[in-house]
């Protein structure tokens, strides 16, 4: 079924407001309005202790260098904070946006398709879009932490 230019202009409206909702309610610390979709349980919860651990996975503090691309720019050899199995934390060059679609590179290891979920001046957290199996993360941990050593 073929989207009309009119259905298509509509659904953006409605991200939209509900991306401003979201970000004017972070902003200004009050929860949002009962017809968003967003879970508000979750964000009262996150607002009244910011110590909320929202990742998946453990996070291994690491100090490395891995490669990174900007999709479409150059690789740039970055320093790697820590780590965990669906993602990193990185100190860029120059500073991301969110969203931004990067591919990260890992040593001996196949690249990584991956975005920008947040981003402090050029301190970056990136998030793989697969998360890495067990014995790959280990492997690689192993590996980072040699060569930390070395």
């Amino acid at each position: 079924m073929p989207v009309t230019n009119d259905l298509a202009h509509r659904r953006l409206r409605r991200v939209t407001g509900r991306a401003r909702a979201t970000s004017e309610a972070v902003e200004t610390n009050r929860p949002l309005a009962a017809n968003s979709l967003v879970n508000v349980a979750v964000m009262e919860s996150e607002t009244l202790n910011p110590l909320v651990e929202r990742r998946r996975g453990t996070r291994l503090s690491l100090k490395a260098n891995v490669m990174v691309r900007r999709v479409g720019g150059f690789n740039f050899e970055v320093t790697l904070k820590d780590v965990s199995p669906c993602g990193c934390r990185v100190e860029m060059l120059e500073p991301s946006e969110v969203g931004d679609p990067v591919i990260t590179r890992f040593p001996q290891l196949e690249p990584l398709g991956s975005r920008v979920c947040w981003a402090n001046g050029t301190t970056t957290g990136v998030q793989f879009l697969t998360t890495m199996h067990p014995a790959v993360f280990d492997s690689l941990v192993m590996r980072l932490a040699g060569e930390q050593a070395a």
